[in-house]
């Protein structure tokens, strides 16, 4: 008994002289200043997915933190009703989801309930998102975990997570070598102490900043921050393992960072009222990110102005005279203010409460990072939105269109015989020939299986024995009863398949797909098609994109490949 007495006073000795030397100070307390911004924090989990607590503990947590807003994003595929935005805590609720696509989490608030289970392709999902009036994010750019991070630079999302506690954990707990290990029992021993303040000091530099600029330089994209509070520390690399310790707790994220939203007018405590307004700072980018477990409160504000117009970040004007930018902030004396021209460093001072930094005329992307001194390398406190120096908009260098050549028709519109049907054991479906306004059409009608998902579907399908190299596209028009999503797939001789979803709705449109622009269905290692070996086309509706048992009717026309 002495020796375990002895062993367990060494050991809390150890611990205690290992937090003296490496445990981080208090966080700064800032001389408060209003700069008219709301305080709020984006990408909770709650109970409703694989958080740990309710959305009123959680509303409560912020409250105590000082947070006016939190952005809740469960799990899901979007089909739930949002909850209506709401008061809790005196904090503004709103709901948004993360959405699982093929290429990493998409973190959509401000859409309605979709009417089908919004997954698959990110690009799609994004143009989902968007079609339904939402907001998205993507989220966790930076994480070692393949299934989470964002890998989809080409869709048109409208942010971009740059700061992400809990990928910084998920990089530290990855990262090899004694000296990574070490900095990570010291981390555990010093979070115990200042649990806030440890977690702002291991804060990863996003690696996609320069994705972010490269976007910005065409368009804009809002830089934001996501907790990705769940409450809890997972004792395995499985995001569904049952094995949780009651770290990073929700009032410790909350008092690590937040989101600054700058709106037109105070909140009034009427919830709607006050979301709308919310997710228009968010939308317009007119806000920006602190490191409250370094300094805390913050006072922000850049704007620029080069004779014609005087804009805030998030906002842009048109290129026409050199451009004076101008930074206030509360930063303490010894962070340094950077202002960043694209990825570059146009100017830095340290101590610039109030500073002015002069640039030219020409188009460029303005932003701010004000850094703290820490080793081995300083940390971000502050991160703004860019200003958008715009030049005049490119005419696009397009050909005349070419006349579409047709090299096979595969319904003519008289005969159903060349399709067929395939379909899992519990769905149900079958194909005729239906007269319409236009001319006769295939109409599919389908039924999927019931239950959980469990791989259901109905395809319609079309064989192409000699193959489709002589093709450059698959044209049609499509009509359905409501709106869904279907798959246009392409399967060769190997049994491989390439797909390309589509949104259909009741009103007829013409479709067409380029074989160049399939994607890989399932475990298919080559990345394109071989057009000479393709059997067969299918048109497919399957768990992906519709819940099990829905059932519906499709219609399609005109269906040939053209080059």
């Amino acid at each position: 008994m002495k020796r375990v007495l002895l062993a367990a006073a060494v050991l809390v000795a150890a611990v205690a002289v290992l937090a003296f030397f490496t445990v981080p100070p208090r966080r700064l307390q800032l001389q408060a200043a209003a700069d008219g911004t709301v305080p709020g924090i984006l990408h909770v989990h709650s109970n409703r997915s694989d958080g740990r607590s309710s959305p009123d503990e959680i509303a409560a947590a912020a409250a105590r933190a000082g947070l006016k807003f939190v952005v809740f994003a469960d799990h899901g595929d979007a089909t739930r009703a949002p909850d209506p935005p709401t008061y809790r805590s005196g904090v503004l609720c709103l709901d948004g989801v993360e959405i699982s696509t093929n290429q990493g989490h998409y973190v959509a608030i401000g859409l309605p309930a979709a009417p089908y289970p919004l997954a698959g392709d990110a690009r799609d999902v994004v143009e989902d998102v968007k079609r339904l009036g939402g907001f998205g994010i993507a989220a966790h750019p930076d994480s070692p975990n393949p299934q989470l991070a964002w890998r989809e630079w080409t869709a048109p999302f409208d942010g971009i997570e740059l700061f992400n506690p809990d990928t910084s954990w998920r990089l530290l707990e990855s990262e090899r070598g004694a000296a990574a290990k070490g900095e990570l029992v010291t981390a555990l021993v010093d979070y115990a102490f200042r649990p806030a303040e440890t977690i702002a000091g291991h804060l990863r530099e996003s690696r996609a900043i320069a994705s972010w600029q490269a976007l910005a330089a065409r368009r804009p994209v809002v830089a934001i921050a996501g907790v990705d509070a769940h409450a809890k520390l997972l004792m395995s690399r499985a995001d569904d393992s049952p094995y949780a310790l009651p770290f990073f707790g929700y009032d410790v994220l909350f008092a690590l960072m937040s989101v600054r939203v700058s709106v037109e007018n105070p909140l009034t405590g009427n919830a709607a009222a006050d979301a709308a307004a919310l997710l228009d700072g968010i939308r317009a980018g007119h806000l920006y990110t602190v490191v409250d477990g370094l300094a805390t409160p913050p006072s922000f504000d850049f704007v620029a102005a080069n004779g014609q117009d005087t804009v805030r970040e998030g906002d842009a004007v048109q290129a026409g005279g050199a451009v004076s930018l101008h930074v206030r902030s509360n930063a303490p004396a010894s962070y340094t203010t950077i202002v960043h021209r694209g990825t570059g460093v146009l100017a830095s001072a340290r101590d610039a409460g109030d500073w002015t930094v002069h640039a030219s005329a020409e188009p460029a992307v303005y932003w701010v990072e004000i850094a703290a001194p820490h080793q081995p390398s300083p940390i971000t406190w502050l991160r703004s939105n860019p200003i958008y120096v715009r030049g005049p908009a490119a005419k696009p260098d397009t050909p005349a269109p070419r006349a579409a050549q047709t090299v096979t028709t595969l319904f003519d519109g008289t005969s159903a015989d060349d399709w067929a049907i395939e379909h899992d054991p519990a769905s149900l479906a079958a194909v005729e020939v239906a007269g319409s306004p236009s001319g006769n059409e295939l109409r599919l009608r389908y039924g999927l299986g019931g239950g959980t998902p469990a791989s259901q579907f109905v395809a319609l399908t079309h064989k192409t024995p000699n193959g489709i190299a002589a093709a450059t596209r698959l044209a049609f028009t499509v009509r359905a009863e409501k709106p869904a999503r279907i798959s246009v797939q392409l399967r060769a001789k190997t049994y491989y398949r390439w797909q390309r979803s589509i949104y259909v709705d009741s009103t007829a449109r013409e479709q067409a797909v380029r074989l160049d622009d399939v994607t890989p269905v399932g475990v298919t290692p080559p990345p394109a098609p071989p057009l000479d070996d393709i059997i067969g086309v299918m048109f497919v509706v399957d768990v992906t994109n519709s819940k099990p048992g829905t059932s519906a009717r499709l219609w399609l026309a005109n269906v040939r490949f053209e080059r």
